[in-house]
């Protein structure tokens, strides 16, 4: 054998094939895939919010439903999950058959739309001049400011209280007041008669008008002081910066202020409550008192559960007309 055959390097084997691989199932895939995009996103972080919004809103709003489709009386109460179904006729008797106070539903509607809304329009000029009054630097600024805040920062039952005592019929402030200017004689009866409805009403508009005024004032640290003096460059006046350059940069503030105002002032229960006590006169009787009457006055759940059903309707259209129009035009506040 020769010296060349002998150092000739032996023939590489041949390697083995490899066993097929398994190709990993969809439920496989579909993990892997949550958990890549989870692990990107801290989507995570929502589920604590998630469970207590579905524990403390989504359930107890789905059980209200079920009650209000159930007769469910005090004779009924103890097993309330087997109460007789009754459908619609809840809805139907909260808006034929008046309390007893000859209050139905639909007055309770119309009680409570006005109330929150004239509150919203009266209180918001008023929040807005003074979020204007107080935006500039002054002396004592600060404590202006401050004392803006008393009516917000009362809490609403003490406020409900000291209204009950001011509207006492003859010796309260008010008909004190009115009796010395002669426009009236004194005897007015605030808390028991028709001017419930207004002595509710003034109350609420002295409590709340803070709220816009807040609202606007932050909005107002936002306008850039830049747009401010080019416009005043330009020749603009202050009524002219104010209208062309700080209002409509507040336009948004100012409506989600608005909405957010209204949907308190319709469901503000305390006032009405501690004000009036139960029974509450005939032109106090807003929503929130009206289920408060029917549930634990009379007993009737049901009655009252579909009373809270509408009211939550009433209450969604405008956050979701809110919310759209939002969507739309691309800007949310």
């Amino acid at each position: 054998m020769s010296a060349a055959a002998e150092t000739r390097a032996p023939a590489p084997r041949t390697p083995a094939p490899a066993p097929p691989t398994r190709r990993p199932g969809r439920r496989y895939r579909a993990g892997r895939w949550v958990v890549r995009n989870w692990r990107d996103k801290p989507l995570w972080m929502l589920l604590p919010a998630t469970l207590a919004l579905l524990l403390f809103g989504i359930t107890p709003a789905l059980l209200t439903i079920w009650l209000s489709l159930l007769n469910l009386t005090v004779s009924t109460l103890r097993e309330w999950l087997e109460a007789p179904f009754y459908g619609v006729h809840n809805f139907i008797d909260a808006f034929t058959e008046p309390s007893s106070l000859g209050v139905t539903l639909g007055w309770s509607i119309f009680l409570s739309l006005s109330f929150s809304l004239l509150t919203t329009v009266i209180t918001t000029p008023i929040g807005i001049a003074a979020a204007l009054s107080v935006h500039n630097r002054f002396k004592a600024r600060g404590l202006v400011r401050a004392v803006y805040l008393v009516p917000y920062i009362i809490p609403g039952f003490v406020t409900a209280l000291t209204a009950r005592v001011v509207f006492l019929n003859g010796s309260g402030l008010v008909d004190k007041i009115l009796g010395g200017l002669g426009i009236t004689n004194g005897q007015t009866y605030w808390l028991i008669g028709p001017h419930a409805y207004w002595a509710m009403q003034l109350t609420e508009l002295w409590a709340s008008w803070p709220f816009i005024y807040l609202m606007a004032l932050a909005g107002l640290q936002a306008v850039p002081d830049e747009q401010l003096e080019a416009s005043a460059i330009d020749g603009a006046g202050k009524y002219g910066r104010l209208r062309y350059v700080v209002m409509p940069q507040l336009s948004g503030v100012i409506k989600l202020g608005m909405l957010l105002a209204t949907l308190y002032h319709f469901g503000n229960f305390t006032l009405a409550f501690v004000m009036f006590g139960s029974p509450p006169p005939a032109g106090a009787e807003v929503l929130p008192i009206a289920t408060y009457y029917n549930a634990f006055d009379f007993f009737n759940f049901g009655l009252a559960a579909a009373i809270a059903v509408i009211t939550m309707v009433i209450l969604i259209i405008p956050g979701y007309v809110y919310l759209r129009s939002t969507r739309l035009t691309g800007r949310v506040y």
